[in-house]
């Protein structure tokens, strides 16, 4: 990945602000070829004034995604809600400041990058551990970093494909299908939900009587 092009939220007074109050997006490109360092160029009109329904505002983020080019960041004072997903979802990277000055342009850029690579090293499936035929995988740390990968997308290609002994899952729940699919592949599940409020699954294949109708057995830690 690269970060050779910066926009940054702004309001009237062009003074770095949150997406709620934005009126435009700064935008500042890096051109390695001349040796000039960042520039700006023409800021990118945006504002949610009017988007008064989940699909306008959809609708006018991914106007914004147009107007942006590709591996671009996008840096406010804040940014969350349906704005931090979807424009994550479309590849976008997001960062939030206090305060905002072309001088910090190559730190946050490197701080961007460095970021990035630390999400790229999260794996998207379940890895295996020290102990033959035990996988694991943490869900929460997959979809903070990738969140176009949901659960189905991160383990049932491994279910369907990856002999296994003991599959262990840290969740902030079970998903519905993975219970379904359980039951329908003789599949049981010890689950341990902690004091932070995390579930810790170990699912692993029944014997022969040993499983329950649900194939969950739950206890707290």
């Amino acid at each position: 990945m690269k970060c050779d092009c910066i926009a940054v939220l702004e309001n009237t007074d062009n003074s770095i602000t949150t997406m709620e109050n934005c009126t435009h997006l700064s935008v500042w490109l890096r051109d390695w070829s001349v040796g000039k360092g960042w520039h700006a160029a023409e800021s990118v009109p945006f504002s949610l004034e009017g988007c008064d329904t989940l699909a306008k505002m959809r609708d006018k983020l991914r106007q914004l995604a147009s107007l942006l080019p590709a591996d671009s960041a996008i840096a406010g004072a804040s940014i969350s809600g349906v704005a931090y997903n979807e424009l994550s979802r479309m590849g976008f990277c997001l960062c939030e400041l206090d305060a905002f000055t072309p001088h910090i342009l190559d730190a946050l850029a490197s701080e961007i990058l460095a970021s990035a690579q630390g999400e790229a090293e999260v794996p998207k499936a379940p890895t295996p551990t020290d102990a033959p035929g035990v996988y694991s995988i943490n869900l929460m740390e997959v979809q903070a970093a990738h969140p176009d990968i949901t659960s189905k997308k991160a383990l049932r290609p491994f279910l369907a494909s990856t002999p296994f002994v003991e599959l262990k899952i840290i969740c902030g729940h079970m998903p519905p299908w993975l219970e379904e699919h359980m039951r329908q592949h003789r599949l049981t599940c010890s689950i341990a939900r902690q004091e932070d409020g995390t579930v810790h699954a170990s699912i692993s294949h029944a014997l022969c009587g040993e499983t329950s109708p649900s194939g969950l057995q739950e206890h707290r830690s």
